[in-house]
């Protein structure tokens, strides 16, 4: 195999880096998701910074 051929196969970001973020961000949204839920079933009002 070329040394050219190879560069198009290897991934563009190394795979465990860019799994770990990706896991990390959907945990985190899910996270905010969940809080957000129970903040509106236990009726807490939450005051914009403005």
């Amino acid at each position: 195999m070329e040394k050219t051929e190879q560069s198009f196969n290897e991934p563009l970001l190394p795979r465990s880096a860019w799994s770990n973020n990706l896991t990390y961000l959907q945990t985190l949204f899910k996270a905010k998701k969940a809080l957000d839920r129970i903040e509106k079933e236990s009726g807490i009002i939450r005051r914009k910074n403005s």
